[in-house]
């Protein structure tokens, strides 16, 4: 029989004598009433016995419970004894030698008052194990509250903003540390075999912020998705290898609302200790607040990344948008230009008719050198003016293609043959440079065949004699395109003038119509091309063409 037992025991019989006391006195007064006489004395004690003893027990109880809690078992045996003899003292007729009782109280209730102080003189040991046991539990319960209400503060004092991810986690991982006295905790993200450590409660060198996932404890925690007690590292190593310096390890998962596991928060200490199931608890609170945060700042740089692209697109489209409705007014500008250079080119072309007829008759009639020399300077204007006319409805009109496949290095050695013959053209060396790989296009290749003519022409008008101009193709499969690039030297053109030099009617020869680049470069964006010029000291001017490949 445990100690404990006994005295559950010895204090249940003392209490059941001390009421059987008490009904013995209240019976003694009863018995003592004389009906024949009329006395009510009897009923009269009886009475006062009645509300008299409970309250004077009452108070014993509290003394003896007071002198208990100072661990005072000696005088609390020693007062209970004497308490019984007084209560018993409180009645005159034991008082009397010649009561039948006055013996059996006199001798029975000091026995029973030593019997009773021996007995807790023997077990003391249990009232003060039992009052330790009554403070160490009063000082646990404030342990507790004071654990609780420390808990609560810190998690009202976690405070979540989206520039504030990592001071959050940072808040997590201190809490944690603080609240289970741990050496060290961090929060990871895990992914694949490797984990990041988004904070920690101790400084980290940079290179430590990416560790591996694979034979360690951390790994365990993330592939299981299960929270993992492990008191001493060095004995238990089925779980996987605990980092150097660790002995105790508390490894929780991060899930998010959906149940996918993310990351894990790890407790590391340098002893080994066990992990109570409030403190796992406290770790599992903490560990679903840093989930929240990490899966909701997920969602916020998805979303942000998203309304990047978003604005990113919204403004490609707008400026195409732009571009386009540019290119629009430009072509209804120029079809308007066209209108009207159609009609005017029209109403001189009948009058110059007339006029180029009477120039050629004149020249068939013998006229003296002074007259012919004029009559050449008209018929030479007559041609210019001829050419501009021609060049003016060229440009003006819409430029309608025969689309077919064209082999670029065939198109140019063929246009140089004929071309190679013509005045302009002599004594002019021309070294041509064809594509490795056949450079097909999708054009019109009498259009191509002017873009060609026009700008060899002008690059042999540019170079002084003995220099040579530089025709080179080049087939870009990555781009998808075909490069012409015409290069001459002579004098390079001012970085001024490039911009213009593409515009209708501007020209820096002076017998020059200034519409030949302008419809080069029209030419080539209606094939979906690219026209550019270049022009510096070192390397002259460079003008290159660049038109879709055609694939097949």
């Amino acid at each position: 029989m445990t100690n404990e037992k006994r005295l559950e025991i010895g204090l249940f019989v003392m209490r059941l004598s001390i009421g059987i006391f008490f009904l013995a006195l209240i019976i003694q007064k009863f018995l003592a009433y004389r009906p024949t006489t009329g006395d009510f004395t009897g009923f009269y004690s009886i009475e006062t016995s009645i509300f008299f003893y409970p309250v004077l027990f009452t108070a014993t109880a509290l003394i003896i419970i007071f002198l208990s809690g100072l661990c005072k078992t000696f005088s609390y045996g020693i007062f209970l004894g004497l308490q019984l003899v007084f209560l018993g003292s409180m009645h005159n007729e034991m008082l009397q030698p010649q009561q039948p009782n006055y013996v059996l109280f006199w001798t029975g209730i000091p026995i029973i008052g030593a019997l009773i102080t021996l007995f807790l003189l023997r077990n003391k040991d249990i009232f003060l194990s039992f009052s330790r046991k009554s403070n160490d539990n009063l000082n646990y319960q404030n342990c507790y509250w004071q654990h609780k209400q420390r808990t609560l503060e810190i998690l009202s004092h976690l405070s979540h903003r989206t520039g504030e991810f990592k001071v959050y986690l940072q808040q997590i991982a201190n809490g944690v540390s603080e609240l289970i006295e741990i050496d060290s905790s961090v929060i990871t993200i895990c992914q694949e075999d490797f984990a990041q450590i988004l904070a920690s409660n101790i400084q980290l060198k940079e290179d430590n912020n990416h560790v591996s996932l694979h034979g360690q404890l951390t790994g365990t925690v993330f592939n299981s998705g299960k929270c993992l007690v492990v008191e001493d590292t060095i004995n238990s190593t089925e779980y996987g290898q605990a980092p150097e310096g660790c002995r105790a390890y508390l490894g929780i998962p991060l899930r998010t609302s959906q149940g996918k596991v993310i990351g894990t928060i790890c407790c590391f200490h340098g002893k080994p200790r066990k992990f109570s199931a409030q403190e796992i608890e406290i770790i599992e609170l903490f560990a679903e607040r840093a989930a929240t945060a990490i899966d909701n700042h997920h969602l916020y740089q998805q979303q942000k990344e998203f309304n990047q692209t978003l604005e990113a697109e919204v403004t490609k489209k707008t400026q195409e948008l732009k571009t386009a409705q540019a290119q629009l007014v430009k072509q209804e500008r120029l079809a308007a230009i066209g209108e009207f250079a159609a009609s005017i080119v029209h109403e001189i072309r009948n009058p110059f008719c007339t006029i180029k007829l009477v120039l050629e008759y004149f020249n068939k009639v013998d006229l003296s050198a002074e007259v012919q020399k004029r009559l050449n300077l008209a018929v030479d204007e007559a041609k210019r003016l001829e050419k501009l006319l021609e060049e003016i409805l060229l440009y003006a009109k819409p430029h309608i293609l025969d689309i077919s496949l064209i082999d670029m290095n065939q198109c140019i050695e063929k246009m140089l043959n004929i071309q190679l013959d013509l005045p302009q053209f002599a004594n002019k060396n021309i070294e041509f440079n064809p594509a490795i790989s056949k450079p097909l296009i999708q054009g019109d290749e009498d259009k191509i065949k002017q873009v060609l003519i026009n700008l060899i022409q002008n690059a042999c008008e540019a170079i002084a004699p003995g220099e040579e101009v530089e025709l080179e193709v080049d087939s870009n499969f990555d781009k998808e395109e075909v490069s012409i690039q015409v290069r001459n030297g002579g004098e390079p053109i001012p970085p001024d003038i490039l911009p213009l030099l593409t515009q209708p009617f501007y020209s820096t020869k002076s017998s020059g119509t200034g519409l030949g680049l302008a419809i080069t470069k029209r030419i080539v964006e209606a094939h979906n091309g690219e026209f550019m010029i270049e022009s510096n000291p070192e390397q002259g001017t460079s003008v290159t063409v660049k038109l879709p490949l055609a694939i097949g």
